[in-house]
């Protein structure tokens, strides 16, 4: 397995490509959820039946879909968020929060009822666990997709999560596959078996599918995580005889891997040049974590900035490793994630 490096003129030199003018597709549209994420802080994790005490509730905007089109835009990417929020206080925060960041809102519609909504409990490590209601999000059906289709037609990249209905999912895809727009699916939060025929259908409309070690472990029907250390050639053959082709595997402070091929062919040129043996290491950025929460987002969110402007698979992994590990030194999920001079900064600051 190949090693990715990260320096800073690599990253500038993606990151300005952001910003500049492009000829055709580029901008990104990302369809799904809104949560306003219930926050709060715990000396250690309770166990089944245990009742303790916890810091302040904080609420910040969330929703994995949100947190990727924040992560996206937050990086000079042009990005469109399709989605819905209720009637409630959070809805205003939801949107207003977005739009500061730089996303296009005009495609959220509003419903009757709470926004979505999450709980989430962190740890004097930094990890946490995730509760989520989806209130609004229920909302996002297939005819909300085929109302707003102009936005996924005219965008170079879709975005999509499993936070929202299967079936919303799969006609969002199917439009972007139908318009040449690729398609990059993070299979999170891992379905249920009665969805196991739709998620094969989004698995062959997908360009990039992206999945962090515990949700690959399941994919794969493994009982441990899945770590550096794993035979990735193995890893990758399963994989591929699932039917994912260009994969990574995010692995939280061992960084990620990114595989393309079925290890009896090599990459297919979405890696970088002298990177396309099929499997390539990126390293995480060290940093001293303080909440963990949105970081996996951020990760695919500065992917598909970077897929969005023409970038190789793994320099747009490389770009994500540095803006999730950014999104780890602040608290809430967009409220902790930087722009293109911030993370820059990161990378010329080790």
């Amino acid at each position: 397995m190949k090693q990715a490096q990260i320096d800073a003129p690599s990253l500038a030199r993606i990151l300005s490509g952001l910003v500049e003018e492009r000829a055709g597709r580029s901008d990104v549209a990302v369809v799904g959820s809104m949560n306003a994420d219930y926050t709060v802080e715990v000396d250690a994790m309770p166990r089944p039946g245990e009742t303790i005490f916890s810091g302040p509730m904080a609420i910040h905007p969330g929703g994995k879909s949100a947190n990727q089109a924040s992560s996206c835009a937050h990086l000079g990417q042009r990005t469109h968020m399709l989605g819905a929020v209720g009637d409630d206080a959070n809805a205003d925060m939801l949107t207003d929060e977005l739009a500061k960041a730089g996303v296009m809102t005009s495609g959220i519609e509003r419903v009757e009822g709470p926004s979505g909504s999450t709980v989430i409990v962190v740890d004097r490590h930094g990890e946490n666990f995730v509760v989520v209601s989806r209130g609004a999000n229920a909302s996002v059906t297939p005819a909300y997709v085929r109302r707003h289709k102009d936005v996924i037609v005219s965008a170079a990249v879709l975005g999509l999560c499993l936070e929202s209905p299967m079936d919303t999912v799969v006609e969002a895809a199917e439009i972007a596959a139908v318009a040449g727009t690729r398609v990059i699916l993070n299979i999170s939060p891992m379905p249920s078996q009665r969805d196991a025929v739709a998620l094969e259908r989004l698995i062959g409309l997908a360009d990039v599918i992206i999945m962090n070690e515990h949700e690959t472990a399941q994919f794969l029907g493994r009982d441990s995580a899945i770590d550096i250390d794993d035979d990735w050639n193995a890893v990758r053959r399963e994989l591929a005889a699932k039917g994912l082709h260009h994969v990574v595997v995010t692995l939280g402070g061992q960084g990620s891997v990114v595989m393309t091929g079925d290890g009896d062919r090599a990459g297919d040129g979405m890696m970088s040049d002298g990177e396309d043996d099929g499997i390539v290491h990126v390293p995480a950025v060290s940093v001293t974590p303080v909440d963990t929460t949105g970081a996996g987002d951020s990760f695919m969110g500065a992917t598909l900035a970077g897929l969005a402007h023409g970038n190789a698979l793994v320099d747009a992994c490389r770009l994500a490793s540095v803006a999730a590990a950014y999104a780890t030194t602040g608290r809430g999920a967009q409220s902790s994630y930087g722009n293109a001079k911030q993370v820059l900064d990161l990378v010329r600051g080790r």
